[in-house]
């Protein structure tokens, strides 16, 4: 029989919003979780191929995760002394929040990164948020400021995730120079799809933590991987006290390792992305009853109104997926769709068209 407080816990924690998974499809266009589709699969197959035939799996990964810091500290320009590695970004974010996160309050934006405020309740951490500006999606500056001076954690995603848009470079300087006394958390999750990286500044401001992962431009959402980029003393204490001693496993650091050596063919590949997301934001622009929003990201955030409930049965019929989000702060009927190879989009955006001329 369970004791009495302990279903009363697990009660408060069943009534939690959850990270919602996109689900697992069968011969379905897969457009709905953002990750890297405009790779080609033959190169990362060679990859992991050969750090499967360098890996000796009767070993804690101790040289692995060297090579990889050297590699990623390359990478970025920054002194590994700054960089602390983990399994997935999402790890990161959990790991902040149940540790420098107790008692404190965050302020954040909306709409914003659902699962770094599904993990602030989880550990019971009051947010305020600040909705974005409703004309172009920015951050109200005064507004957020005047909150976010009587937290502790300020948390901005940027590129943000759903909405797309990177928020202006000096804004986002202004932000982490005048809160000095408050911790803040920028995650950059699709900052190579951007134009602009905080990364450099960690060495200049002691409260700014930078959020990076190996999911998007690199392709490597199955491998999990994530880092942050900060001042020397919380990275060090990130990677002795916070995190385990081997946080990633030794696959996953060599694919790692060789994919950031590869780093002009991802390059190239992102262009491609940036190109295609472009087009597809103008092919949207130009269908009736849709509103797109520009996007920085690898994915396209988009109205749809009325037309949302044709849109989702449309697409399920035409065997694609797109993350449907619904009706949420002043947005309606609202999709994100990730921008895929050339052949996805136009098919993609030709299934639009057909569900459209039917419902017409």
């Amino acid at each position: 029989m369970t004791s009495e407080w302990l279903s009363k816990r697990l009660l408060e924690l069943s009534r939690l919003d959850v990270y919602i998974k996109p689900p697992i499809h069968d011969r379905v266009i897969k457009m709905d979780a953002n990750e890297n589709l405009a790779l080609a699969p033959q190169f990362l197959n060679d990859i992991v191929s050969k750090a499967v035939s360098a890996s000796d799996l009767r070993f804690y990964p101790a040289e692995e995760l060297e090579r990889f810091y050297e590699q990623l500290s390359q990478y970025l320009n920054v002194n590994r002394k700054h960089i602390a590695v983990s399994s997935g970004s999402d790890q990161i974010i959990e790991s902040l929040l149940s540790t420098i996160g107790k008692r404190t309050n965050v302020t954040i934006f909306e709409p914003t990164f659902s699962y770094f405020i599904n993990r602030c309740k989880l550990h019971g951490i009051p947010i305020e948020s600040i909705p974005l500006n409703e004309t172009d999606n920015s951050i109200p500056y005064s507004r957020f400021m005047n909150s976010a001076k009587k937290s502790n954690i300020v948390y901005i995603c940027s590129p943000n995730n759903p909405t797309g848009n990177q928020f202006d470079r000096e804004t986002m300087l202004d932000i982490v120079e005048s809160l000095n006394d408050q911790l803040i958390i920028i995650d950059e999750a699709y900052v190579e799809f951007g134009k602009y990286s905080l990364s450099q500044f960690v060495t200049k401001y002691d409260n700014l933590v930078v959020l990076r992962t190996m999911s998007k431009a690199f392709g490597l959402a199955g491998a999990r991987i994530g880092y942050l980029i900060s001042q020397e003393n919380l990275a060090e204490i990130f990677r002795t006290q916070i995190q385990s001693p081997y946080p990633i496993n030794s696959l996953s650091l060599a694919v790692a390792t060789s994919a950031l050596s590869s780093y002009q063919y991802f390059f190239d590949t992102i262009q491609l992305i940036r190109q295609q997301r472009d087009k597809l934001f103008l092919s949207l622009s130009k269908i009736q009853g849709i509103k797109p929003f520009r996007s920085d990201a690898n994915f396209v955030f988009f109205e749809s109104f009325d037309l949302y409930d044709s849109i989702q049965e449309g697409l399920s019929h035409e065997l694609i997926s797109i993350k449907a989000l619904g009706d949420f702060c002043r947005y309606r009927g609202c999709f994100r769709v990730t921008v895929g190879t050339e052949e996805m989009n136009d098919r993609f955006i030709g299934s639009i068209g057909n569900i459209l001329s039917k419902d017409g």
